[in-house]
């Protein structure tokens, strides 16, 4: 009895003190028997398990699911560095099958926590590909680039810097002192030796074959103050200095180019648009301010006020001043026409229209400014089609069904009273905000009396010019011009100096030939005769002045609103008494 239980203490100490070996080493171990059950479990593998104290005699797969020691017990061939995931670690495991007497009694894995070196390695792949993605930069840089130690030995040098320096591809300089680039002859100064020097960025320039090079250096400090890295960056300024040059003299063209246009605008602004007054001056600043702004307008004021010239104006001096300009007068055409004016139509969309289909002028005014003349005609059903297209930059050809993308300035005028219309529902309230972001109004001639004298001076020589005469305005009849209402306001002026131009027999303007509302001359009124001897030499003096202007029956009739066979008629009976007789008055 003393000797067996001698024997069986020394077994207990035997197996105790290989527990405390196996508790004590770094690796976790895990024994099975051959259902699978734990028998053994160290206390490095117990660490990672969940589940309580009682581990000894459960299922294995219950505490690690997805082990697959089982697999050993089935097959009895071992498995070695099988990665596996218990909880949140990651392990290497290797298992191995128990054999006693030829038979699998059970299985044993072994394992070790391979966490913290899976994280390494995730890092150390994710340097790996940032020093890639940065060669690529470098490589791929426009720049040259040379990258040097604090020793001043080169650790890095793209293709750019070669190409520039003329250094060969094969030629490698990894490692070696940047010097070595001055004693081969390739530059004759180092930026970098200057960084290494002063501690400071550093910048030369060098002509290299021709070319003017700018080399910058710029230190890389560690986070105790130590340089460790010298970053020398190259660059070829001589195409860069060209394109300065050629810049600075391209700037110098272009305000010229500005300079003479703005002559030639302020030229065109005093042939076409003549103004002394405060009032029509601050319409032109106005005008001028908002061209450049690409925005709808609206011009308001009677009729023949001049709408038509501020909307070329605003045009000329807009950004799309080299686009077309096209208006349309929305109340001279009939409603059917309209819509086919202004969103075109495709060929079958109505009786007579065109086989090849026809584009709308908003198409037609792409990239320009479209002038809509007399908006307030627009029949109701037209200012719906005309407001989606402003919202929506797009129109449909009439009889189509593809939207056509458009991009025009919108400029809108009127002599109507849009907000009236508005109330009283004759005009899309909608329609009238879109049209009148930016309103200018233009004055009638009455509210600015000062504009007439300029105006008439202008038309009197233009017209006098045009038809080769020599005409002259009295004092008192420019007093009764500025003192007329000129209902027709700069349109009726026009046309009335033109009528009196043509028609006055003398240098002096005939004062009877302008129906203003006063006496013009004190001259005594002619006595009283027939009407019918009035009349008459009235006419023949008309149709001769007519005829002796224009050298053509055709002309004359065209001028004086008449059929040509009355002035061949009439010119037939004056012709003993004109002073130039024509040879054939058929014409």
């Amino acid at each position: 009895m003393g000797y067996e239980s001698t024997e069986s203490e020394k077994s207990r100490m035997l197996v105790n003190e290989l527990r405390a070996v196996l508790d004590s080493v770094y690796n976790g171990i895990i024994a099975v028997d051959i259902n699978g059950k734990i028998t053994y479990i160290n206390e490095t593998a117990r660490k990672f398990m969940v589940g309580g104290e009682e581990i000894i005699g459960r299922d294995v797969n219950e505490l690690i699911p997805l082990s697959e020691i089982k697999d050993v017990l089935h097959s009895a061939e071992p498995q070695y560095g099988v990665k596996l995931q218990i909880g949140d670690r990651t392990v290497l495991t290797n298992r191995t099958p128990i054999i006693i007497n030829g038979q699998i009694t059970g299985a044993v894995s072994s394992f070790i926590d391979i966490t913290d070196l899976e994280l390494v390695s995730h890092q150390i792949h994710s340097v790996q590909e940032l020093n890639s993605e940065l060669s690529a930069l470098i490589d791929s840089s426009a720049d040259g680039l040379v990258i040097s130690d604090d020793k001043g030995c080169i650790i890095r040098m793209n293709k750019a810097y070669r190409l520039m320096l003329g250094i060969p591809l094969e030629e490698n300089f990894t490692g070696q002192p940047v010097t070595e680039l001055v004693t081969r002859g390739y530059l004759s100064e180092l930026v970098t030796a200057k960084v290494l020097q002063t501690l400071n960025s550093a910048t030369m320039i060098q002509e290299i074959k021709g070319r003017e090079i700018l080399f910058t250096g710029t230190p890389v400090f560690n986070a105790k103050g130590k340089v460790v890295r010298v970053i020398a960056n190259i660059r070829d300024l001589t195409e860069l200095n060209s394109l300065r040059r050629n810049l600075h003299k391209f700037s110098q063209e272009m305000d010229s180019y500005r300079s003479e246009l703005s002559r030639l605008k302020i030229k065109a602004l005093e042939d076409g648009f003549i103004f002394n007054s405060p009032e029509i001056r601050k319409v032109v600043e106005l005008s001028i301010r908002v061209a450049p702004v690409d925005t709808n307008v609206l011009i308001t004021g009677e009729s023949g006020v001049g709408k038509e010239i501020i909307t070329r104006m605003i045009h000329e001096a807009s950004k799309r001043s080299t686009g077309p300009f096209i208006k349309i007068n929305c109340g001279a055409l009939s409603p059917s026409l309209i819509e086919s004016e202004l969103f075109g139509y495709e060929e079958g969309a109505f009786t007579g229209a065109s086989k090849k289909g026809k584009p709308g002028i908003f198409e037609l005014a792409f990239n320009g400014t479209l002038f809509l003349d007399e908006v307030g005609e627009l029949p109701l059903d037209l200012q719906v089609k005309l407001l989606r297209v402003i919202q929506e930059k797009e129109i449909t050809r009439l009889g189509g069904t593809q939207s056509i993308s458009v991009d025009v300035r919108l400029i809108a005028a009127t002599n109507r009273n849009l907000e009236q219309m508005v109330k009283e529902g004759t005009f899309r309230q909608d329609l009238y905000y879109r049209l009148n972001v930016v309103n200018i109004y233009i004055p009638p001639l009455r509210e600015r009396v000062t504009d007439i004298p300029m105006l008439v001076e202008y038309f009197m020589r233009k017209f006098s010019k045009k038809y080769n005469l020599n005409r002259k305005i009295s004092p008192e009849l420019m007093q009764a011009f500025t003192e007329h209402d000129w209902p027709g306001n700069i349109r009726e002026l026009e046309n009335t100096i033109e009528r009196m131009v043509i028609l006055s027999p003398d240098e002096g303007i005939d004062p009877s030939l302008f129906n203003g509302p006063k006496e013009i001359t004190a001259a005594d009124p002619p006595p009283l005769g027939l009407l019918k001897d009035a009349l008459a030499e009235t006419e023949k003096k008309m149709i001769l002045q007519a005829y002796h202007l224009t050298k053509s029956t055709r002309k004359a009739a065209s001028m004086l609103g008449i059929n040509q066979s009355t002035v061949v008629r009439k010119l037939k009976l004056y012709g003993k008494e004109s002073l130039v007789m024509p040879r054939n008055i058929t014409d």
